[in-house]
């Protein structure tokens, strides 16, 4: 009984979970990794990355960015593209700012890296020259944001898109002597220390921040009286994303969408192509075999290791008959 049969050489895993109206829904994800080569193809790794089951962040959950979302997610209206990596000074020569960005199909993003700098009181708050570097983590924890820890009100002075950047402040010499984001949006450069740019960057946006935790919809006493444990009924299905909207596809993703990556890795540019997999499932529930698809969820790509990990989902609604689903087999066939 919930029987998983994987014929695939990816990792899988399933749950039961419930859609917005409550029904039970039985959900199969499966998480393919594979390498970058030289060439641009890309083959099976030999180490699989499992599902991942819950959310895993850089450090103690609060006080760092989230690294991965759960995988066990159902329902995601489009593909998510997150990237884990650093910007690397074109042919190993220290730049003081840079250009990377990637495309992903249609998708592009592209976001600004400087130097390590500081806020300087001259002439009112400055900032000072960024200094060179080979190489930038690209985290959140090295974007605008952060507490205002010097504020008469630390637990409400705080930038709620991205609660552990850095350059956040309520008053002017709050910044002195601080670090100033590294990574920005180029569209949005941080000219004066008032300036409140979205959060630059590349990877998942945790639940509890802005704008991803308004789209859970309202917790109000009418929830509570009159749906819960149900969703709120303005909750917006784009909650189950967790890239920043700008990395959200307009249509999801199929496999063999051209990628490139710009001064992500220490050769400067890295072209390649989503691999293309055709992924079966047929679920035993009760007396009948029912046949199902699943969508691409989720897009990682890391550079640093020359990898790229794809998610699939599918999620097959069986309410009342749940104790009536024996197994599902996953099979992968050949694209012709």
């Amino acid at each position: 009984m919930w029987v998983l049969a994987n014929k695939t050489p990816y990792a899988a895993q399933r749950c039961f979970a419930r859609d917005r109206h409550g029904a039970e829904t039985w959900v199969v994800i499966v998480k393919g990794t594979f390498q970058i080569a030289p060439d641009g193809s890309t083959p099976l790794a030999s180490h699989q990355e499992p599902v991942c089951l819950e959310p895993r962040y850089r450090g103690e959950p609060g006080k760092s960015s989230l690294l991965h979302e759960s995988d066990l997610e159902h329902d995601k209206p489009t593909t998510d593209v997150l990237l884990h990596g650093h910007a690397h000074a074109p042919r190993g020569r220290a730049v003081t700012e840079l250009d990377v960005g990637f495309r992903v199909g249609r998708l592009t993003k592209m976001l600004r890296v400087f130097g390590d700098r500081r806020w300087r009181s001259r002439l009112g708050m400055t900032l000072e020259a960024a200094r060179p570097f080979l190489q930038m983590p690209l985290t959140y924890e090295r974007a605008f944001g952060g507490v205002d820890a010097a504020a008469a009100r630390p637990a409400s002075s705080w930038e709620s898109r991205n609660p552990v950047g850095v350059g956040f402040a309520v008053e002017a010499r709050h910044l002195e002597g601080h670090q100033a984001p590294n990574v920005e949006l180029p569209s949005m450069l941080i000219r004066s220390w008032r300036d409140r740019p979205r959060p630059a960057g590349m990877g998942p946006v945790a639940r509890d921040w802005s704008p991803r935790r308004e789209l859970a919809g309202t917790f109000d006493s009418k929830w509570e009286q009159d749906r819960q444990p149900l969703l709120p009924v303005d909750f917006n299905d784009h909650f189950r994303q967790c890239a920043p909207e700008d990395q959200q596809t307009a249509e999801p993703l199929r496999g063999g969408e051209p990628v490139a990556l710009l001064n992500l890795t220490t050769d400067g540019e890295l072209r390649f192509t989503l691999p293309r997999v055709w992924l079966t499932f047929r679920t035993r529930l009760g007396r009948e075999d029912v046949e199902h698809r699943a969508r691409m969820h989720t897009v990682i790509l890391e550079p640093d290791a020359r990898r790229v990990v794809i998610v699939w989902g599918t999620s097959l609604r069986c309410h009342g008959r749940e104790h009536q689903l024996e197994r599902t087999v996953i099979r992968e066939k050949p694209f012709m």
